[in-house]
This record gives structure tokens, sequence and C-alpha cells, in this order.
């Protein structure tokens, strides 16, 4: 402690008089925190106390219940008692009928041997027909080798038909694109034979619609040829990854893998 806090109250004056009072007053709510927390902190065990009774009133309930299971058991085990008495006299019959049953299957036992024999006899008959599914079944599975490598070839075969198929389209596209350029150069030969015949005048307005025309269809025939010949390239060097010998051979492999594990 400082000097200051060793002095008594009374004694001080002055700007010591309320430091000291601050201080006081610093305390005072600290220990109205702390007084907070300790109300807050016996709540919370009583609201604990209060959801272990009603545990306790749930427990004392689902006991009740349980004692009441228990009496309809012992009333259950009292009449399986009195069936199992009834039940005794029948055990008798049912040995005597036993009885009997044990002389007819001693028949059914001499019946058994000789099935049993002819059983031993379509056994051998059955080793030699499963002899010749075996090799019947290698042969399926050798023609089915054979087909699975003919289907990836059809495969193959379809994925270069379609491609073929878009490269034909891409062809296509540039040929009309070409008659674009050639019916702008039409176009412009016409307007350009129109100004020498007929000159400048109201005509030549015409002519110039007719220029621009084939001008305009110049440059778009331009624009979507330079289009079209970067598809081509793609779709070409597609065409090669897809045709190359290693791919075919992965495409098989593929598929004789495929149907090994759909055989399976």
């Amino acid at each position: 402690m400082t000097d200051d806090e060793s002095k008594n109250i009374s004694t001080l004056a002055g700007e010591d008089l309320i430091k000291a009072m601050e201080e006081w007053a610093d305390r005072r709510e600290h220990l109205a925190e702390d007084r907070t927390k300790l109300a807050q902190f016996r709540t919370k065990l009583a609201e604990e106390r209060t959801a272990l009774a009603h545990r306790r009133t749930q427990l004392a309930a689902e006991r009740t219940e349980l004692a009441s299971g228990r009496t309809e058991l012992a009333n259950q085990r009292t009449e399986l008692a009195s069936k199992r008495t009834g039940l005794a006299g029948d055990r008798t019959q049912l040995a005597q009928k036993r009885t009997e049953l044990a002389e007819g299957r001693t028949n059914f036992a001499g019946r058994r041997t000789e099935l049993a024999e002819k059983r031993t006899n379509l056994a051998e008959g059955r080793n030699v027909l499963a002899q010749s599914r075996t090799e019947w079944a290698e042969m399926r599975n050798k023609l089915a080798e054979v087909r699975t490598r003919m289907s990836g070839g059809r495969t193959s075969l379809a994925q270069a038909r379609t491609n073929l198929s878009q490269y034909r389209t891409i062809l296509a596209k540039q040929r009309t694109e070409l008659s674009y350029l050639r019916t702008g150069l039409t176009l412009i030969a016409i307007g350009t034979i129109f100004t020498r015949m007929f000159g400048l005048g109201y005509w030549s307005i015409i002519d110039a619609i007719i220029t621009l025309m084939g001008l305009t269809s110049i440059a778009m025939a331009i624009r979507l040829f330079l289009k079209s010949y970067r598809e081509e390239r793609k779709l070409m060097q597609q065409l090669e990854k897809e045709m190359a010998p290693e791919a075919v051979e992965k495409r098989l492999e593929d598929a004789i893998q495929t149907h090994r594990f759909s055989g399976f």
C-alpha cells in the first residue's frame, strides 16, 4: 500500500480526499459486479435444480409404467404356464406319431439309397457335360473378345464419320461464304459497269448502293471465312489426334476392358 492509502479518510482534505473517494467508488463498482455475477450463478443453480426436479418426476412416472408392465407380464406368465400344461398332453400324442413316422423314415431311407445310386450316375454324366460347357465357354469368350475389338473399331469409325461430317459442314459454310464473296464481286462489277455506261447522274446513287452492297457482302464473306478457317484448323488437329494409331489402339483396349468388367 502507498502512503496515501494508509492515511485515514477523516484526516484527508482537498484533492487527497477526492482521490480517496474515487478509489472507494471504483472498489464499490467492482464489488457490485461480483455481487451481480454471484446472483447470476445462484439463478443458474436454481434453474438446474428445477430441471433435475422435472427429470425426477419423469423417472417416477416411467417407474410406475414399468411396474404396470411387470404386472402384465406376470399375468401372461400364468397364462403361459396353463398352456404349457395342455401342451404336455399334446406332446405325448406327438411322441406316438413320431414313432410311426420313424418307421416310415426307415422305409424312405431305403428308397433314398436307391436314389443316391442314380444321382451318382447322373453326376458322372454332369461332369462330362460340364467339361463340354467349359470348352464352349472358352470359345464364347474368344468370340466375345473378337466382337469387342470389332465394336471398338466400329466406334472409332463412327467417331471419324462424325468428325468428317462436321468437317463437311464447315466446308459447306466456306462454300456459302465464297458465294457471298462472288456475289459481292459481281455487284461491284455491275455498279462499275453502270457507272461507266451512264456516267454520273441521278442513277449514280443506285450504282453507289449496288457497289456498297458488294463491298458489304465481300467484308461479311471475309469475316465468316476467317472464322470458318479457324474452326477448320481446330477440327483438323482433333482429327489427326483421334485417327492416330495410338489413339485407335487405346480405344480398342478401353473397349476390351469395359467388356471384361461388364462380363464379370
